[in-house]
């Protein structure tokens, strides 16, 4: 054991003999320390309303309007019990949940809903709010608490599925936060230092890079939590934490393919499984010239054999995608898609036509960093490689991937993934505006109208079965021009010790947030 560690575990030591038994209501089902930041889903140190990911985390301090179920597969109420529009989806009616208290004893109300959610989209935050829930700020009309358990919505324009993107809408104190500069919200202490929250757990202590320690809520809506301590400890990779597991120094941790299905043969552990709902994809950033042919493009799908990269690399964990979206219900009948098959001789043929410059080499930007994921890499640059096409994986924290990405600058291509369900579709990945570029173009750097239109009457569409049409027409429209390099969407895994009673992780897209039921989590023997 290393210095760090002994250290790090005298911290935690001392930690829980310093805080009084008696000090919280609840509690009693011990400590559980989890690296619940390792991992696709996980993004340390973030905040709410820049949460690209990491919400599995962050929704144990506050809570969001809306969550997912446990599942993914409906939305529930977390400070918003019920929601309603008028005829035209302009006008969005939520209730909230009455008695729902702050960690600091003082009351929720709608003033806080509307303090949140106008904050987020003031454009002097710079938040990633207005992007993730596809809420322009000059689309919001006013947003107003009609008592102190209502907030009304009013848009330009029809958003027949505004609730599913309130899931990334977070509820900050206006009480604690009501007189800061929008522009210094990104840079508050205040988030590891004394935060308040609504939900399960309360802020105890935060070491940056080491962990973070939270207590029960007491007055928490949903019940006191079981848990004395919940800690969150942070690696520096998914190895690491395996290591830690296995190791005893952590309960739960996110793993790979491969990882969990050792660990799982070893009959020590609790594995947690399900559809990440996230497409692995190359996105090609068009504003270089080399990827504005779609031949180029395609020939990237005819060398790379996904097929048999999902069945030996990823050991048969991952599905091969047609288009951005992971799940079927998406997609056109097979017969109206291009299945990309193997196919060197032909990606060849593709690149000669349209006069590909063999002796230029590209970086592949990405955030992952498992093995799963870097095989995979691997794989793929060999495939390209066999070609004539040189690329080469560069691999970096989320934070510096996030700082240049959006911004469409400093890449061309970049291997990553976005979550994609029916309520929640990536459209303002593809509009002028849907992200904050340097140039005002689409973020991967170009229009196409006949997308747009589609993505147009998509947003209006409020019969559902009409909506999925859309979405379908815009499987076909990616897939038959390679708009992206689609290759796979994976089965994710959680490991957990077999101490851990009621405890619950799903593979979220960003984390979710999803229901979890966290105030009934405990340590057994």
């Amino acid at each position: 054991m290393n210095k760090k560690t002994v250290g790090f575990l005298l911290c935690i030591v001392l930690l829980l003999i310093l805080v009084p038994v008696t000090a919280q209501e609840g509690g009693g089902g011990g400590t559980l320390i989890g690296a619940f930041d390792v991992g696709p889903g996980g993004a340390p140190h973030v905040i709410p309303f820049f949460d690209t990911a990491g919400r599995t985390w962050l929704s144990k301090i506050w809570s969001p309007l809306i969550s997912w179920n446990a599942d993914m597969s409906a939305l529930t109420p977390q400070l918003a019990t019920e929601w309603s529009s008028n005829e035209d989806a302009t006008v969005w009616t939520f209730k909230l949940r009455e008695g729902v208290l702050w960690h600091d004893g003082e009351p929720f109300t709608a003033a806080d809903v509307v303090f949140s959610l106008e904050l987020a989209l003031n454009p002097e935050a710079g938040t990633s709010f207005p992007a993730f829930s596809q809420l322009d700020p000059k689309d919001v009309v006013s947003i107003v608490a009609v008592d102190d358990l209502t907030v009304e919505i009013t848009l330009t324009e029809p958003n027949p599925r505004l609730p599913f993107f309130m899931i990334f809408a977070w509820v900050l104190p206006q009480h604690a936060l009501g007189d800061i500069n929008p522009a210094d919200y990104q840079n508050l202490d205040w988030f590891f230092t004394n935060p308040i929250g609504t939900g399960p757990f309360m802020h105890e202590e935060y070491v940056a890079d080491q962990f973070w320690s939270l207590v029960p809520n007491p007055n928490y809506w949903n019940g006191a939590p079981k848990l004395d301590h919940l800690i969150n400890r942070y690696f520096e990779d998914e190895t690491s934490a395996v290591l830690a597991l296995e190791s005893g120094e952590i309960q739960f941790t996110y793993t790979s393919g491969d990882v969990a299905l050792r660990l799982q043969a070893e009959g020590k552990y609790q594995t947690y499984a399900g559809p990440s709902g996230v497409t692995n994809y190359f996105i090609f950033n068009l504003r270089n010239p080399a990827f504005q042919d779609e031949r180029v493009r395609q020939a990237f799908l005819y060398a790379i054999d996904r097929q048999a990269i999902t069945e030996t690399v990823l050991q048969g964990t991952a599905q091969v995608v047609p288009c951005i979206s992971p799940f079927p219900a998406m997609w056109p009948d097979a017969a109206e898609l291009n299945d990309y098959a193997y196919n060197p001789e032909l990606a060849q043929q593709l690149l000669q036509e349209a006069g590909y410059d063999a002796g230029q080499a590209f970086e592949i930007a990405t955030y992952y960093s498992s093995q799963f994921h870097l095989d995979a890499l691997a794989a793929q640059q060999a495939f390209l490689a066999q070609i004539g096409v040189n690329v080469l994986p560069l691999t970096q924290d989320v934070p510096t991937y996030n700082s240049y990405f959006y911004t469409g600058e400093g890449w061309d291509i970049s291997y990553r993934g976005v979550g994609v369900n029916v309520g929640n579709f990536p459209f303002a990945f593809y509009e002028p505006g849907g992200q904050p570029t340097t140039d005002g173009l689409p973020l991967q750097g170009e229009s196409f109208p006949e997308l747009q239109a589609l993505i147009d009457a998509a947003r209006v569409e409020a019969d559902a079965d009409a909506y999925l049409g859309y979405l379908q027409d815009i499987c076909k429209f990616q897939n038959e021009h390679a708009l992206e390099g689609y290759m796979w969407t994976a089965t994710r895994f959680g490991t957990a010790a077999n101490s851990l009673v009621d405890f619950y992780w799903f593979p979220a897209a960003g984390g979710g947030p999803y229901e979890d039921h966290a105030e009934l989590w405990s340590v057994g023997e």
